[in-house]
């Protein structure tokens, strides 16, 4: 079963943009997870969005939502069964992540990773 993991935001201050998440969702909590940086906020809810800090300050290029991420053991057997290509593949601590593009063009990853 695929499970929702989190959805990545991109923007220019990583600090001020989880308060903001914090004070839209009237709760919450973040925290540093990455050296660069990079925070994970969860709502009060359960929903994580993982911040990160923009590569390029043209906007909207590269800023906002985007990157939804999912989370299943053998990742690459549902891929294939659906008929999506991965186009990148990225190691990580906990195993793989592949990236595959859906039929409106949008960049998704899933991590495979145990239930």
């Amino acid at each position: 079963m695929s499970r929702f993991d989190h959805v990545e935001v991109h923007v220019s201050d990583i600090n001020r943009y989880c308060e903001f998440l914090v004070a839209v969702f009237e709760g919450g909590s973040f925290e540093v997870i990455s050296k660069s940086g990079t925070s994970m906020f969860t709502s009060p809810e359960g929903i994580n969005i993982e911040v990160k800090k923009k590569k390029i300050d043209d906007l909207p290029t590269m800023s906002g939502f985007c990157n939804p991420c999912l989370r299943r053991p053998d990742p690459k057997a549902l891929l294939a069964r659906l008929d999506l290509h991965i186009e990148s593949e990225q190691d990580a601590p906990f195993g793989k992540v592949y990236f595959f593009r859906d039929h409106e063009g949008v960049i998704w990853h899933i991590k495979d990773l145990p239930e």
